[in-house]
């Protein structure tokens, strides 16, 4: 029994003793953080070009009708019971909006003129041209856009008292008129066309 049990020692400690000199096991491998990249789309520049002198959002003065002039805005547009030569294009608000406007007396086919008009506050961006002015444009900026408009002052009858400024187009016989109704700082009505300019108001009955 002595020996058996020295025996059993002797055993346990050789092997002890081959356990201490075996090769550690390699540590374990840490886990790659995963790299997070941030892509950062810029917004969208607004379009500007939402009309023109002879065009508004796709519809020409051009149409010869308003029923070719909705195929080309991409929506019905019809006159109003009333006055079948005047129709509303497009709100911008509650007292805001545009209006598309043919010949009264039926002569001249066509659209005649576009008229954008504000007289409360405005929801959303109003229309802008080319050269980024329009309707809640100052003088000062129309005048920078366009150095060569002539500035007047008129007096409407049902408007009342405004600054106009004209812009003529040099490749058709359309122009702008921008105006500033009295104590307004920046433009709150705007024709552009044939015949925009000589009325503001009234309009269901012919120009």
């Amino acid at each position: 029994m002595t020996v058996r049990t020295a025996s059993t020692g002797l055993i346990a400690a050789v092997l002890l003793a081959l356990a201490g000199c075996a090769t550690p096991a390699p540590p374990a491998a840490e886990t790659p953080v995963p790299t997070v990249t941030v892509t950062v789309t810029p917004s969208p520049e607004p379009e500007l070009a939402d009309y023109g002198f002879t065009y508004f959002r796709g519809g020409q003065l051009s149409a010869a009708d308003f029923a070719e002039f909705s195929t080309q805005f991409g929506a019905t547009i019809t006159g109003i019971a009333e006055c079948p030569w005047y129709a509303e294009v497009e709100t911008h608000g509650a007292d805001a909006a545009t209006y598309a406007f043919t010949d009264p007396e039926g002569v001249d086919p066509g659209i005649s003129f576009f008229y954008t008009q504000a007289f409360g506050e405005v929801m959303g961006d109003m229309p802008r041209n080319a050269e980024g002015v329009g309707v809640g444009s100052t003088e000062a900026e129309v005048l920078a856009a366009y150095p060569s408009a002539v500035v007047d002052a008129y007096d409407d009858i049902s408007v009342g008292p405004m600054t106009r400024i004209t812009v003529d187009d040099p490749d058709s016989d359309a122009k702008y008129v921008f105006a500033l109704t009295d104590g307004s700082p920046v433009v709150n009505l705007l024709q552009w066309g044939t015949t925009a300019g000589g009325q503001w108001a009234h309009l269901c009955l012919p120009l």
